[in-house]
């Protein structure tokens, strides 16, 4: 699983490549230092220090994207009676939204305005070395994180930014001795320094040309499957298939990318297990599969969409969109053992016009989630190998002018 996330996040920075053309203009790197203020298990203790790296492109003039490297020193949950603090490691994929750029004119002033803020949104890893506290060995942690925040610049000089950064890493619950909810908060000062002094001099061909146009929402239905690393994936007897709805809202902001908010989830069970049974003669001992419990869950991702029926360029009059994408967002679980983590989706979707305002689709997607909120891990215990398949079925409704998803041809009698 590890891999295939791997391949896929490749496979969309070379997609990206090809769908907006990447340019040494539209790079840029960043360099942060600062403090850190950890949560964990009702406590709150401010460290230094923290900092960061980054680099990044904008991929179009509303959105950039970009690989985050940040390192905080804290005290541990498991050193609550010591002087001493752990390392922490988060490396995340991040976007970065140009406000301004979106909903209002766009000024090369030192001061953003009238939007002063780049929100970000991200998700990656966590890593915490292996702690020694009076002479005990604790082992290292690893899990997924989620990352919420801000990037305020001010320019001071044609290609350089100086910047005040605040980042709040959704960390899981009992991710490092802690209990309850788990969060660290980074507050730094940086560097920014960019290829060019603005990249995308006016908006492309097919992008959406107003904030009214180019939305949509959908809804649907299908089957998913709980899976421990695909185990039992071709025995009924695990019950491990189960009914899945899901809802969906977005916006077309191209001919190639697609954002959507989506909240998909509801029937799960934890993992099956093969249990010897003796029989009532005590004669003969057969392995009985066992199904796990019954437990509701959601997920609300948001998912980075990439249009590969306009990747090269835009044909007008074409009804099937084909869309793989990547995301990121919070699950939860309801009933027993409730939890609040973080999960990772991948998926490919396909979309078939029926007129200027629906759409059918099919969507095919693996929400990857902890193993915490599944109950236990796959059979290697890998954190990799928990998750959801999901097959759904479904319609979107367009709103506004649809500019960007179909046009009819130019001999047409309609515009």
């Amino acid at each position: 699983m590890k891999k295939l996330l791997l391949s896929l996040l490749l496979a969309g920075f070379a997609l990206s490549a090809k769908a907006q053309p990447v340019a040494d203009n539209t790079f840029f790197w960043s360099l942060n230092a600062g403090a850190a203020l950890y949560q964990h298990s009702g406590e709150t203790q401010f460290s230094v220090p923290a900092g960061g790296l980054s680099v990044g492109w904008w991929l179009m003039r509303p959105l950039a994207f970009r690989v985050a490297a940040d390192v905080a020193m804290a005290p541990s949950a498991l050193q609550a009676n010591s002087s001493t603090s752990a390392l922490y490691l988060m490396g995340s994929a991040e976007f970065m939204w140009d406000v301004n750029a979106t909903f209002f004119h766009v000024y090369n002033k030192n001061f953003l305005f009238p939007c002063p803020v780049y929100p970000l949104i991200g998700l990656g890893l966590l890593y915490r070395p292996e702690l020694t506290i009076n002479g005990e060995t604790h082992g290292a942690d690893n899990d997924f994180q989620a990352m919420l925040g801000f990037n305020m610049p001010v320019r001071f000089a044609p290609l350089w930014d100086a910047f005040l950064e605040y980042k709040c890493f959704f960390l899981p619950q009992g991710f490092d001795g802690s209990r309850g909810d788990n969060f660290m908060h980074t507050i730094t000062l940086g560097l920014t320094h960019r290829w060019t002094d603005d990249p995308f001099h006016r908006r492309t061909k097919f992008e959406s040309r107003s904030t009214n146009d180019d939305w949509f929402i959908g809804f649907g239905m299908g089957a998913s499957f709980s899976s421990f690393e695909f185990e039992y994936v071709g025995n009924f007897d695990a019950r491990l298939y189960n009914f899945t709805p899901e809802l969906m809202i977005g916006r077309n902001y191209s001919e190639v990318w697609t954002i959507r908010f989506e909240l998909s989830g509801f029937l799960a069970r934890e993992r099956a297990h093969m249990e010897p049974e003796v029989s009532d003669d005590g004669a003969t001992v057969t392995d009985v599969l066992h199904p796990g419990h019954w437990y509701t869950f959601n997920c609300l991702h948001t998912d980075f969409m990439i249009n590969l029926t306009h990747l090269f360029n835009f044909r007008r009059g074409v009804k099937w969109n084909f869309l793989p994408y990547l995301g990121a967002g919070p699950v939860w679980r309801y009933q027993d053992h409730p939890r609040f983590d973080v999960a990772a989706d991948a998926g490919f979707m396909a979309r078939r016009y029926i007129n200027n305002m629906g759409d059918l689709y099919i969507d095919l997607k693996y929400i990857m989630v902890p193993p915490r909120v599944a109950g236990e891990a796959g059979p290697s215990g890998s954190i990799f190998g928990v998750g959801y398949p999901m097959l759904t079925f479904g319609y979107i409704h367009n709103f506004g002018h649809s500019t960007t998803r179909y046009r009819m041809p130019v001999n047409s009698s309609i515009n």
